[in-house]
């Protein structure tokens, strides 16, 4: 005869409990979690200021990010000269989910996969759509194009800017 380590009707009971006690919590508790397509995103803007000859600059020049959520930045460069959007350890910390092109409130094309720099030309605006998986300050967000009058770097004549994520 076989002694029964456990009693079944205790199992059973258990079991019961534990099914209704998490079942509903599931529910809960799975709507938006693990599945990062279903996120309701959250905008960000980021002007690109200046005038060729004098200073240049992002506005604002601290960006906040929290990991995990969904983010539309929206790079806008209003100035007379183009521009880069680039931290490479920023692009390192995130996870790009498409750059879309916009031409007069139109998309026009998509860009997927890894993406280091930005050049954005001016009075025309991008969509970066990406989630932040790594927490850090950045303090590479620069612009290396040379300014067609001094000859200096935008990021020498104030285009520099730091980016967290927390």
């Amino acid at each position: 005869m076989i002694k029964q380590i456990y009693n079944p009707i205790t199992f059973f009971k258990l079991f019961l409990v534990f099914i209704i006690i998490c079942n509903p919590l599931s529910v809960i508790f799975s709507k938006n979690i693990g599945d990062l397509t279903r996120q309701d995103h959250i905008e960000i803007n980021i002007s690109m200021m200046g005038k060729v000859g004098e200073q240049h600059y992002y506005l604002p020049n601290k960006l906040i990010f929290k990991t995990g959520k969904l983010y539309k930045l929206t790079i806008k460069n209003l100035s007379d000269s183009k521009h880069y959007f680039q931290s490479m350890r920023f692009s390192k910390s995130i996870f790009t989910r498409k750059i879309q092109l916009n031409k007069n409130k139109n998309k026009i094309a998509e860009v997927k996969g890894i993406i280091n720099e930005i050049e954005v030309y001016p009075n025309n605006e991008i969509e970066w759509w990406f989630i932040p998986i790594k927490t850090g300050i950045f303090e590479d967000l620069h612009c290396y194009i040379k300014d067609s009058k001094t000859n200096k770097k935008h990021s020498e004549m104030g285009m520099n800017g730091v980016i967290v994520i927390e």
